[in-house]
């Protein structure tokens, strides 16, 4: 229950630095600030209230989003490209060899949280209505009802769009979009191999994609890791 206040804690700041900005541009900043508390307010207590898998997935989408923008315009291009490929490193040994992100993955559904986004295989689907852990249907073969995808696979290879968009001042843009076609490109390898019913790491097929498309465009528009400053 602790875990689960200061994880909910998290997320409404988060959410508040994510609504506040964007109702700035619309109406005067006291009014920008009452709403987004109160949008805040109205998104937690939902979320604790009904956890169903569309509100978390609506609470997930609005934290990543802020955790994109607030952290990928903080970090150099360099800084998210080694934190991409350490991630990826981790993700990858946590499923496939310590098995521990499965366990994970089962205490924050069983907790509802969104740092999970949860995409319904069938019409009707209910997560409030799970009886059997993510654990528990792997390992009895069952057919599971949905997908499962952590945040943070959206939202790692996320710092890179926003730190290239931000970082580079000419065609940021299109590099920033080359990041998140590349990434969409990881995606679509992983879920061919997700489809086959066992887990699968997300962030090395992800961030391998951002990365390339980074790469990639950055080669063909400038000939160069354009952006790409070393700490020195």
């Amino acid at each position: 229950q602790i875990i689960q206040g200061i994880i909910l804690g998290a997320i409404g700041f988060t959410a508040l630095y994510t609504f506040y900005p964007l109702l700035s541009f619309v109406v005067p900043e006291m009014w920008a600030l009452f709403l987004s508390i109160t949008a805040v307010a109205i998104l937690v207590i939902t979320l604790v209230k009904y956890p169903e898998w569309y509100v978390i997935d609506v609470c997930g989408i609005m934290v990543g989003v802020g955790s994109i923008a607030m952290l990928g315009i903080s970090l150099s291009i360099f800084l998210v490209i080694i934190l991409l490929i350490v991630l990826a490193i981790y993700d990858a040994i946590s499923v496939y060899k310590t098995k521990h992100m499965i366990d994970l993955a089962d205490t924050v559904l069983y907790l509802k949280l969104p740092v999970i986004l949860v995409i319904p295989k069938i019409r009707g689907y209910s997560l409030l209505k799970e009886t059997k852990s993510l654990k528990e249907k792997l390992e009895e073969g069952e057919e599971r009802d949905a997908f499962f995808m952590g945040l943070g696979d959206i939202v790692i290879p996320g710092f890179l769009v926003a730190s290239t968009f931000h970082n580079i001042t000419s065609n940021g843009l299109f590099i920033a979009l080359s990041v998140m076609f590349g990434t969409l490109v990881g995606f679509a390898v992983l879920m061919r191999v997700v489809v086959k019913g066992k887990p699968q790491a997300g962030l090395p097929y992800l961030c391998s994609g951002a990365i390339l498309g980074y790469l990639v465009s950055s080669y063909l528009l400038f000939g160069e890791l354009v952006g790409l400053t070393f700490p020195t």
